[in-house]
């Protein structure tokens, strides 16, 4: 005989059983997607290029009309410099600062090194034209523009070159342990068909004082840093281009002459002539004190980097 009382739980438990199935059931089939969370960072790739008079810069090539000399053909042998502090602009003028991914080759800290010369005279074949790293995610980026600060960071300028990471133990970038290193490396001959004169850009720290003599990093920041921040609106990072033009550097140079008892070019000294019309046009204020006549202030201008656009 059949129980009713038992039936009747079997019969609801079964109905219960079902109704949960088809809810199961109805939500496999929910084709709405889930929210994407992510924290992936987001890639960044910021590219240079090197150029003289907006024709790009080949490494032992002879480009005319190069400073304000009549023979104004100038001869490259070398272009490097180093850029760190990468920092990418919103709308709002906030800011992000760039992540640079450590190759310990061309990149380490948030330190860069731009190298274009490929061996023609000194350095290696090899050349970088790109900063790599990455900003935090965000779902819909504005960037609006970028910053470098040209040169290297006074706690990494002094570092034993013998034991530091790549890119801060290349040879041609060394100066010395008190003074650092070279942030701007460019050498070229003028006139190289007659008159051969060498003319330099090497740009690095001045001023940079070790009272304890043990020919190691300088006991305080140096008087003249010599680094500077630039930055440029109405960029896009995943299309333009950051260009150093040495031309523009060197437009109101004459190239065919140096001052007598002075480096070849501009080596950043302080009683240097030829840096007047040079490091302003790489960004920095520049004062000029040659122990005798009174000390004069030079503005500076910047025409070191432009933006390229496609």
């Amino acid at each position: 005989m059949i129980n009713l009382k038992n039936f009747a739980v079997l019969a609801t438990c079964a109905a219960i059983l079902t109704a949960c199935n088809g809810d199961s059931s109805s939500s496999s089939n929910d084709t709405t997607p889930a929210p994407v969370v992510t924290n992936t960072p987001l890639n960044i790739k910021l590219k240079f290029a090197a150029a003289v008079n907006n024709q790009d810069f080949v490494c032992g090539t002879t480009y005319s009309s190069v400073g304000t000399a009549v023979a104004n053909t100038y001869k490259m042998t070398d272009f490097r410099f180093y850029v760190h502090n990468i920092k990418l602009l919103k709308a709002d003028s906030s800011q992000v600062s760039v992540s640079l991914t450590q190759d310990n080759k061309w990149q380490t800290s948030n330190v860069a090194l731009l190298d274009f010369e490929n061996g023609c005279l000194n350095g290696t074949p090899e050349t970088n034209n790109q900063v790599v790293g990455t900003v935090p995610y965000e779902a819909n980026p504005n960037y609006t523009g970028v910053c470098v600060t040209l040169g290297l960071p006074f706690n990494l300028n002094h570092i034993d070159s013998s034991t530091a990471p790549s890119p801060l133990n290349i040879t041609g970038m060394l100066w010395s342990w008190t003074t650092g290193r070279k942030f701007v490396r460019i050498d070229g001959v003028a006139d190289p068909d007659v008159l051969k004169q060498n003319y330099f850009i090497h740009l690095g720290s001045t001023g940079c004082v070790d009272t304890t003599k043990t020919g190691i990093a300088p006991s305080s920041p140096c008087t003249y840093p010599n680094t500077v921040e630039m930055c440029f609106n109405n960029f896009d990072v995943n299309k333009d281009i950051l260009v150093a033009d040495v031309a523009d550097v060197l437009r109101a140079s004459n190239l065919t002459y140096n001052t007598p008892n002075t480096a070849a070019g501009c080596m950043s000294g302080n009683n240097d002539p030829e840096c007047i019309e040079i490091l302003p046009r790489l960004g920095l204020d520049f004062t000029y004190a040659d122990g005798v006549n009174p000390t004069v202030k030079y503005p500076r201008q910047n025409d070191f980097l432009k933006v390229r656009k496609p």
